[in-house]
């Protein structure tokens, strides 16, 4: 009887962790959507804090600089090495600027700098509005009238969204760099013609699909992060899991959203 009871509970154990994970999943997305909400009411009305937004912005665009540039340099050269063997034996070399640029306007600028800012940003963000749950200084704040969303939130957010789409097109740039060396060492294309045919590939609506993806993973990152620091309490250990969380769940909705993205913007017609 107890080895039956055990098996029953052994095999409902993952439909439980599904749901129990469906029902936090739905919760923070509650907490995000009234987070945004706010936020986006003190942006309207201009409530900003200005210097504290452009401290915001160096560390996260400049001191995010450097492995944007590593990661977007190293992807760069790894793409277009791939391309430029395939394209070589077909005879198509003169298309690998296309191609490359295509990739990296498209899906891997916003994707990359989207990874390392949520990673690295995301995550000290999550850690530091946890800390300060913890430490209640989220209700000292609260107790001197001061609302931390306007206080918090929304330097952040407004420095998130000047930055990512400049750190996007750092990234993209730098993955081109990467094409052209890649393309004229191993496929023995010029950077002219390489160039060319980007321009004959790249459309305007490529570059508002790249802004449009910039922008919502900027959203995301702050959203997310914020909306997990404001509502963790406990110890120490709880900024570890308020950390983890919001690396797992931010990361997740950037691939996610990115698909949306690219399924409504190029869908058939």
């Amino acid at each position: 009887m107890v080895s039956s009871v055990r098996s029953r509970n052994s095999i409902f154990r993952p439909v439980d962790i599904m749901v129990d994970q469906f029902g936090k999943a739905c919760q923070l997305l509650g907490q995000c959507l009234i987070l945004l909400f706010h936020t986006l009411k003190y942006v309207i009305r201009g409530e900003i804090d200005w210097r504290e937004t452009w401290r915001q912005s160096y560390k996260i665009g400049v001191e995010s600089c450097i492995v944007v540039s590593l990661t977007a340099l190293f992807t760069g050269f790894a793409m277009s090495l791939q391309i430029s063997r395939e394209l070589v034996l077909f005879g198509a070399d003169t298309a690998i600027g296309g191609v490359v640029s295509l990739a990296l306007v498209r899906e891997i600028g916003p994707i990359t700098a989207g990874i390392m800012v949520a990673g690295r940003v995301g995550s000290s963000v999550a850690a530091e509005l946890t800390t300060m749950m913890i430490t209640e200084q989220i209700d000292a704040l609260k107790v001197m009238r001061v609302d931390p969303i306007q206080f918090l939130v929304v330097p952040r957010f407004v420095a998130a969204m000047l930055m990512m789409p400049a750190l996007t097109v750092y990234a993209m740039a730098l993955g081109l760099v990467a094409g052209i060396l890649i393309a004229y060492s191993a496929a023995n294309v010029p950077a002219a013609t390489f160039l060319d045919s980007v321009k004959q590939t790249i459309l305007d609506r490529d570059f508002g699909t790249h802004f449009l993806k910039a922008w919502t993973n900027a959203i995301l990152i702050i959203v997310i992060s914020c909306a997990i620091g404001l509502r963790t309490r406990g110890g120490a250990e709880d900024v570890g899991i308020a950390t983890t969380r919001t690396i797992v769940w931010t990361m997740t909705m950037l691939f996610v959203c990115n698909y949306i993205i690219t399924a409504v913007t190029y869908a058939p017609r």
